[in-house]
């Protein structure tokens, strides 16, 4: 089915996004010479207003071998679904919470989840989900060998944090990995725009959950542990609201061509 585009240069509508390119830059884009995306992280053009618009940018101008490949996508074939944060994060959150209520008893639970994961979620792993089940794994397992919780969950927010620091010295960081299917896939890696975007949350929340292992690690220390389940709850919420954020909030900004 075509579609049609009409550009009005009368001044009778305000546009909700303003792109600023010059003829070069667009028609390298129109001819496939260049993705849009990858054009708008190394800021050959601007973007203002309604920055939304971007995300749907191979929908609206995308070439039409793109879309034929799309189309041509076979209908009864069963394919896994992309990668799921989910799947790294129900192990985790199943380990903290159970092995911190009963070391033995949560332990177990958190076994029997991470053996389930693979069965109760048709998604693709990427190695940080592995990486992640193997971790909460052993850790699970001392914390039933031993009946303590407390340093086998301090130490798996050590390692959480270590798993998002690390990953920004690869070619892919973590939350990329899940994220990129929703912006080109494997072409996300040539938007300079959004790699940096997610190597600096990766950053944050690296930093973060090594900080939560050492703020855990004092305040069960000096025995405020009531103060302790506030905070270790309260925070991720509040990074996720600002991840929230900032994943729209970063993008736009740069595309607006405000550089340092």
């Amino acid at each position: 089915m075509e579609e049609t585009y009409y550009i009005f240069t009368n001044g009778s509508l305000s546009p909700t996004t303003r792109i600023d390119t010059p003829f070069s830059v667009w028609s390298a884009i129109s001819r496939g010479e260049i993705g849009g995306a990858e054009a708008l992280g190394k800021q050959m053009y601007t973007v203002s207003g309604d920055f939304s618009l971007m995300i749907d940018w191979d929908k609206f101008f995308g070439s039409a071998s793109v879309v034929k490949k799309t189309e041509k996508t076979p209908q009864n074939t069963i394919e896994q679904k992309n990668p799921s944060m989910m799947t790294m994060l129900i192990p985790w959150i199943t380990f903290w919470i159970a092995v911190s209520i009963h070391p033995e008893v949560g332990a177990v639970i958190t076994l029997l989840v991470v053996a389930t994961v693979p069965f109760m979620r048709n998604h693709e792993f990427v190695i940080w989900d592995q990486l992640s089940m193997i971790a909460v794994a052993v850790l699970s397992a001392a914390a039933n060998v031993t009946g303590n919780g407390d340093i086998p969950t301090n130490i798996g927010y050590l390692v959480f944090g270590l798993f998002w620091l690390l990953s920004c010295l690869t070619k892919e960081p973590l939350c990329a990995a899940y994220v990129k299917y929703n912006y080109g896939g494997e072409s996300a890696h040539r938007n300079p725009l959004f790699m940096k975007t997610n190597y600096i949350l990766a950053a944050a929340w690296g930093v973060l959950y090594v900080l939560t292992a050492i703020w855990t690690f004092l305040l069960k220390k000096a025995g405020l542990g009531n103060v302790l389940i506030l905070v270790n709850n309260l925070i991720p919420i509040l990074m996720g609201l600002f991840t929230a954020w900032f994943e729209k909030w970063y993008p736009a900004r740069m595309a607006r061509g405000k550089r340092k």
